[in-house]
């Protein structure tokens, strides 16, 4: 015989409900679960490897860049980084 009893149980979950960029500090509060100005933020994680001097070993630097100052900072490297497109053709 198999019993069963409801039991309630609380869920606690993170949920997104802005995002800053840590360069201009432009925040844009999510109005929806996708919001579409999200596609306009991008998290960046750089960790150190060894004998790097920054950020040292195995630390980790993340920072979330909108995309104004990500074209800007990457204007002004000096080599071009490469731009791939990843979208799906048929």
């Amino acid at each position: 015989m198999t019993e069963f009893k409801l039991v309630k149980k609380e869920i606690v979950e993170h949920q997104l409900v802005a995002i800053t960029c840590n360069c201009c500090a432009k925040r844009h509060e999510l109005q929806t679960y996708y919001d579409e100005h999200l596609a306009n933020f991008h998290n960046i994680e750089i960790e150190g490897g060894y004998g790097s001097e920054y950020p040292q070993d195995m630390d980790r630097v993340s920072f979330t860049l909108c995309s104004d100052c990500l074209k800007s900072i990457v204007s002004t490297f000096k080599v071009k980084p490469m731009i791939e497109d990843c979208s799906m053709t048929e």
